[in-house]
């Protein structure tokens, strides 16, 4: 119960909460498209995601803030109230270009740990284009700093 309260508060406040809550956001964005582009449950991809989540963020509150994120987004893709993965994806790459580096925030090794959960063939192949399209908004940011 108490757990419910402090995640609808994280959900509905996040803005006040969540220290950086629109890099937290960014990176829920991209595991989210991941996810929701294989057309499986999320309960497959959701021991993954929040060791992820909790080796990205070491304090508990902010993992549990991008778990709960990644699900939000997650929901409104399925219900297509909100919007669906290819809105989602463009809605990363125009971030990618108002604020750069957010590139930076893009890890491979996480994206392609989520994949792995993925069962479905087609699925695991249109996921590795999109980890390879954000490894090279990652890389291209990465030459533009040097």
């Amino acid at each position: 119960m108490l757990r419910s309260i402090k995640n609808y508060f994280f959900s509905a406040f996040r803005e006040v909460f969540v220290y950086h809550h629109s890099s937290l956001e960014f990176r829920a964005k991209t595991y989210a498209v991941l996810i929701a582009s294989s057309h499986e449950s999320l309960h497959q991809y959701q021991d993954t995601l929040e060791k992820i989540a909790s080796e990205i963020y070491t304090e508990s509150d902010r993992a549990d803030a991008l778990v709960l994120t990644v699900k939000e987004y997650i929901k409104s893709i399925q219900s297509k109230k909100y919007m669906g993965e290819e809105p989602l994806l463009i809605d990363v790459i125009r971030e990618l270009r108002q604020v750069p580096r957010y590139a930076l925030k893009i890890e491979p090794e996480h994206l392609t740990r989520l994949q792995e959960c993925t069962n479905d063939m087609d699925s695991k192949v249109y996921q590795k284009r999109l980890i390879d399209f954000l490894n090279q908004k990652r890389l291209e940011y990465r030459e533009l700093k040097r």
